[in-house]
């Protein structure tokens, strides 16, 4: 690791860290739990919350950052539709996914961000880059992502658990 890229190799270790961490709360997911929604349950499905992580970062990487397309629109995200751009609360109660393609999915969109990640550098972080949440320094934003993947490892686990299942991984 070089001394002018430690930060950005920090945040390329800690959002692979995210990943894992997710894919092992994925662990045991099958179709029908990943669209089970509990009775009376306000909280997006397992699938939505993977395709939530999966499609933004999707998003922020390949079309906002890079300028150019999101890889869904070549590869299977394993989602009935789209995610919205804003509110996806509706979204999370209906869309429809199938875990094997969300996961392969998933695979792509994690080494296209890394990939993004490694040509950047230190001082590539401190610059002020427009988000859906306001404007901000690229490092900044990038660590939203690591919390975006943890968080939403957190929902799904929780679902898990209302199951009667391990959630985070063991």
């Amino acid at each position: 690791m070089s001394d002018k890229n430690d930060v950005v190799n920090t945040l390329r270790a800690q959002l692979k860290g995210a990943h894992d961490w997710l894919e092992g709360t994925l662990a045991g997911v099958d179709n029908a739990l990943a669209n089970d929604v509990p009775p009376g349950s306000k909280v997006a499905t397992i699938g939505a919350n993977f395709a939530h992580v999966t499609t933004s970062e999707d998003y922020f990487v390949n079309v906002m950052l890079k300028g150019g397309a999101p890889l869904m629109m070549n590869l299977n995200p394993g989602i009935s539709e789209p995610p919205p751009m804003g509110d996806w609360h509706v979204w999370g109660l209906a869309v429809k996914a199938e875990i094997a393609p969300q996961r392969i999915y998933a695979q792509k969109v994690f080494a296209a961000t890394d990939a993004y990640l490694a040509t950047l550098s230190d001082a590539d972080l401190g610059k002020i880059t427009k988000t859906p949440v306001g404007d901000m320094p690229l490092g900044a934003f990038i660590g939203l992502w690591v919390l975006n993947a943890h968080c939403h490892a957190g929902e799904i686990s929780c679902l898990k658990g209302l199951k009667g299942l391990q959630g985070y991984p063991g």
